[in-house]
């Protein structure tokens, strides 16, 4: 009798670890199916090649921006870039002082243009919010304003949370469009995944692995920080647009 029970409880934990070994094979099929990463030689990373419109962000980090370079630039033969993030504006009253040049070139070399905000926790929110206001003029075809919050400051969540939603409702109000919220992964999930900020596009940076979280407000995805350019030893942010053509058109300002 005991020699069978032991047998019945092997065969049980040989079951049991079966089923463990086949759902984890599911399961790396179905990320790898979702986002189809493939090595791009143009660019020099992994990239989510199923996705059909990428971009990139840019600042004055990145120097003097290649834009002749970039509209032509094929990550694979049928895959380009579409779009572009430009840092505008830093705290109360940093500005970013190669903006006004990045954003009218982006524009001429045909490129999707969106601008950003890189929030500060300790400046007051209003301020930093018409520090923005006061240089980004957008227009018809534009992408949505973004707030870019990657950081604390040891300022509380509770402080940080009520702050950020000041500075998108002042968005709100002045661009008569919903903001576009960009943090990371660690911080969506400390302040920003509950129903407070469900009404703003998220774009998340996220590089340690190839799923991302499950939000229904989820836009854009910036999947690397590592991305090369052909004769730049800079490294560059790689985006996607987690949606279609005319989802994609439906977020650009009326």
């Amino acid at each position: 009798m005991k020699k069978k029970r032991i047998q019945l409880i092997v065969s049980f934990l040989g079951v049991i670890g079966f089923c463990w070994i086949l759902f984890s094979y599911i399961s790396s099929l179905t990320d790898d199916e979702g986002h189809q990463f493939a090595y791009s030689d143009a660019i020099q990373i992994e990239v989510p090649q199923k996705h059909a419109i990428h971009g990139i962000d840019v600042s004055h980090h990145n120097g003097i921006i290649p834009w002749n370079y970039l509209s032509e630039l094929e990550i694979f033969d049928t895959v380009s870039l579409k779009f572009v993030f430009i840092k505008a504006t830093e705290g109360r009253s940093l500005q970013d002082r190669n903006f006004k040049d990045n954003w009218r070139k982006a524009k001429q070399k045909g490129l999707i243009a969106g601008a950003y905000h890189f929030y500060i926790p300790t400046r007051d929110p209003i301020e930093q919010a018409k520090n923005f206001c006061k240089i980004v003029q957008l227009q018809e075809g534009d992408l949505p304003p973004v707030c870019d919050i990657e950081v604390t400051n040891r300022v509380s969540h509770k402080k940080i949370k009520k702050d950020i939603k000041a500075f998108l409702d002042y968005l709100t109000d002045y661009y008569h469009t919903k903001p576009i919220l960009y943090t990371n992964t660690r911080m969506y999930a400390d302040l920003f995944n509950n129903e407070e900020f469900t009404d703003f596009p998220l774009w998340l940076a996220s590089y340690e692995t190839n799923t991302i979280v499950d939000a229904d407000n989820l836009r854009f995805w910036q999947y690397s920080k590592l991305g090369k350019l052909q004769g730049n030893s800079k490294s560059w942010d790689y985006n996607v647009f987690l949606g279609d053509h005319s989802e994609f058109a439906s977020m650009l300002i009326k």
